[in-house]
């Protein structure tokens, strides 16, 4: 968790060749000194087994009095419901009890971040702009997807939806499904959730910014998950259909190595995606292409249904990724 607080720093004009500044000092409350917290932080809220999910929040928190809640404003959020009720809750139950009347409103910027996979922490999307555009600040709805399957549609169903936000930052996105295997109610259930999306750092005139998301419904009490989801390389490839026949050479060396990347299954004629943090490094370009080529060995159709969507993080060494079609080979 971190806490932002504006600096209190104001600096003068230059006299001559020397420049002065002028200091504000901050009070106990305004450094956040008192802040009293509940003893015991927000914990990932386990559903059903596998349940590899994650979730984030930033939060705004306004205090004006000492004794009660702060006020606050949700800046961005992908936590589930569950996540959110104990965010909430936490955020209810914090003081700043040496507040005095002349130091006005005291605020604060605080994350908060569950995962319950082995996956390195995903940086908050607020955090980076993508060129002229804004950071990415989505705020999804308090409640979740309201749908319910019907017993006469047995199978998984899968959606991936491009959402793209125009105009100011209370204007719903426009949703297009890039790839959909699923009921039309399913769809209509995704689009009425997502119209409830905002960008609240959104200006009219930005411009529009477009993101991928995924959705999948279960139509069974168990639905098949991976015990891991974290693999080195060679591990990963030797995951994939017939390794042993691969072609492939890359100098790893020469990419910026180690590192780390997060595949994404495709599925049903949707390919793979590969994604990293930050702008797009172009020696890393051509292994992630790669990778994205490659087939996941699944056991079943169903169990290709039920990963569909799924994230895995690669660990990429400090080597020479040579395979010569007969089995996988690497040395530096």
């Amino acid at each position: 968790m971190r806490r932002f607080l504006v600096a209190a720093l104001l600096s003068a004009c230059a006299l001559g060749t020397s420049a002065q500044t002028e200091v504000v000092t901050r009070s106990q409350a305004q450094r956040l000194d008192c802040l009293v917290k509940p003893a015991n932080p927000p914990r990932y809220p386990l559903r059903e087994t596998p349940d590899h999910g994650e979730g984030a929040m930033r939060v705004l928190l306004k205090f004006s009095k000492p004794d009660t809640e702060p006020a606050f404003e949700v800046l961005f959020n992908s936590a589930r419901e569950d996540m959110q009720d104990q965010v909430f809750d936490y955020v209810s139950r914090l003081r700043l009890p040496c507040l005095l009347p002349e130091d006005g409103v005291v605020t604060a910027v605080q994350d908060f971040s569950f995962k319950n996979h082995d996956r390195d922490p995903t940086p908050m999307p607020t955090d980076s702009a993508i060129g002229d555009q804004p950071p990415l600040c989505v705020v999804m709805p308090r409640h979740e997807l309201d749908y319910i399957q019907r017993t006469s549609q047995p199978e998984t169903e899968n959606l991936v939806a491009q959402i793209t936000f125009t105009g100011d930052g209370q204007q719903p996105p426009e949703v297009k499904f890039i790839y959909a295997k699923a009921s039309s109610r399913f769809e209509r259930a995704v689009r009425r959730w997502v119209s409830e999306y905002r960008m609240p750092c959104r200006t009219a005139q930005d411009k529009p910014r477009t993101v991928e998301q995924w959705f999948s419904m279960f139509p069974r009490n168990f639905h098949y998950g991976l015990k891991q989801d974290r693999f080195s390389l060679a591990e990963f490839i030797a995951r994939t259909r017939e390794p042993k026949k691969l072609k492939a050479h890359f100098e790893l060396k020469t990419m910026g190595c180690p590192f780390s990347l997060t595949f994404v299954l495709g599925g049903g004629g949707y390919a793979n995606r590969t994604y990293m943090p930050g702008p797009t490094d172009p020696n890393k370009v051509g292994l992630r292409r790669w990778l994205e080529t490659l087939q996941f060995d699944f056991a079943s159709e169903a169990m290709a249904e039920d990963l569909f969507g799924s994230h895995i993080q690669i660990d990429v060494p400090c080597e020479t990724l040579d395979l010569q079609g007969e089995s996988v080979a690497s040395g530096g």
